[in-house]
């Protein structure tokens, strides 16, 4: 285990900047605020799950999965342009250049997902899906 525990390792997990060595752990602001971010987007991935059961109930489960798809890519979209000041902030050529091949891919494991959850809750249950998937992530 890292010098510190279980509370250093948690901090150091969420900094985006290289932590500093030998650094004190304190319950910053932005410590706080990543811990309460990623307990909302733990708490969306659920409600994705039973939203997109709902939708694929009332919808055609693939027209379903494609129509939150779309709909989270113009939020995405949103943010992109604020975070990157309309893309100016990204050095484009450097990106296509020095990125592997494959990382350019990952919209498709986050499309199956979707796909798969606004399936198979219907019929097998927010619960049982939710637990399988999370048994699948370890």
């Amino acid at each position: 285990m890292v010098k510190g525990g279980f509370l250093q390792t948690l901090k150091e997990s969420v900094l985006i900047e290289k932590p500093k060595l030998n650094a004190q752990l304190t319950f910053d602001k932005k410590l706080l605020m990543d811990i309460f971010l990623l307990m909302i987007g733990g708490a969306c991935t659920s409600l994705q799950g039973a939203v997109n059961g709902s939708m694929s109930i009332h919808i055609n489960g693939g027209f379903s999965s494609w129509l939150s798809f779309a709909i989270g890519s113009v939020v995405l979209f949103v943010f992109f342009m604020i975070d990157t000041r309309g893309g100016r902030s990204i050095n484009w050529k450097n990106s296509f250049k020095t990125a592997p091949w494959w990382c350019w891919l990952g919209g498709i494991p986050g499309a199956a997902f979707v796909l798969f959850i606004t399936l198979f809750i219907p019929y097998r249950g927010a619960a049982v899906v939710s637990g399988i998937t999370i048994c699948a992530q370890m």
